[in-house]
């Protein structure tokens, strides 16, 4: 018999009793990959000099996703590794965290009910590295997604409107309390990314917040619950979130809209900015889309 370690969260609760969660072997799997960025932020991925996919991303309105989703592995691997990556052949990296691998392959489902979005992400552990800064959780799973098209570029660089280089850790961070933002934010006009994330150490309960001029990790309403296992080197997180939101910094999801989402991976007691990322995405409830490689049709069960 397989030794089985288990992590899981409190749950974040709102009014009425829970509904059961879906047949996760009848709803659709998409598998992405999520790579270690190291110090890549917007300013380095929107500039030119830097990044010769600028023109095709601006002019062409073509997705980060369509052009790395089969490389972001080796650009991951690059990074961790402090190689140079770019047209500008910058080191990402300046202090390379021996031995972490350079990304995540990750198993990703949604369903809906017409109430509740239910969310599986599941992945495996890469190889171990870098220093363990977050002593309470040896995984977070962190899950954002905008309005419907409220942050500008988000269906086009995904969650990189949040990450600059002035932040914390970053090269030009000179306040170690800045954390991720958005510029030009508008919490009352939508334009913000919602965040959910789970933690895995004991005792620890889910975030329910956004990313607005700043990063808040309370205030939403809408996280009903956020639970995760680890069996063997694999991990299994869920997610179910009402549909209608409720609390500030909450998006209402509903048919007939596109939202942007992205997901980060914390591993091995990692924090901040030593995690792995995923490109942009998108999902809609119902709600087929031809020809986006990177849309998800959240089905109804």
């Amino acid at each position: 018999m397989k030794k089985i370690a288990l992590a899981v969260t409190g749950a974040c609760m709102v009014s009425g009793a829970f509904a059961a969660a879906p047949d996760w072997s009848k709803v659709t799997e998409r598998k992405f990959k999520l790579f270690y960025p190291g110090q890549s932020a917007y300013e380095w991925v929107m500039n030119k000099a830097d990044h010769s996919a600028v023109p095709d991303i601006v002019d062409k309105k073509r997705p980060c996703a369509k052009c790395h989703e089969g490389d972001a592995n080796d650009v991951g691997n690059a990074i961790v590794a402090g190689k140079p990556v770019g047209q500008s052949k910058s080191v990402l990296e300046p202090k390379p965290p021996a031995g972490k691998g350079g990304w995540v392959q990750a198993s990703f489902k949604a369903a809906h009910d017409g109430d509740k979005l239910y969310v599986r992400v599941e992945w495996e552990s890469p190889a171990a590295g870098g220093d363990k800064t977050d002593k309470k959780n040896e995984a977070k799973l962190t899950m954002l997604f905008d309005g419907g098209g409220t942050v500008a570029g988000a269906d086009l660089n995904g969650c990189w409107a949040t990450c600059h280089t002035d932040l914390r850790t970053m090269k030009d961070g000179k306040d170690p309390k800045k954390t991720k933002y958005i510029k030009d934010a508008d919490l009352a006009g939508g334009k913000f990314y919602d965040l959910i994330q789970f933690r895995s150490g004991k005792g620890e309960k889910p975030v329910d917040g956004y990313v607005a001029d700043k990063r808040v990790m309370e205030g939403g309403k809408g996280l009903v619950k956020a639970e995760g296992k680890k069996e063997g080197n694999k991990w299994v997180v869920t997610f179910e979130r009402s549909l209608a939101g409720g609390g500030k910094g909450d998006h209402a999801i509903a048919a007939g809209k596109t939202y942007n989402f992205g997901f980060a991976i914390h591993e091995n007691f990692s924090e901040a900015r030593y995690h792995y990322v995923s490109l942009g995405y998108q999902f809609g409830l119902d709600k087929a889309v031809e020809g986006v490689k990177n849309y998800y049709n959240v089905s109804k069960q």
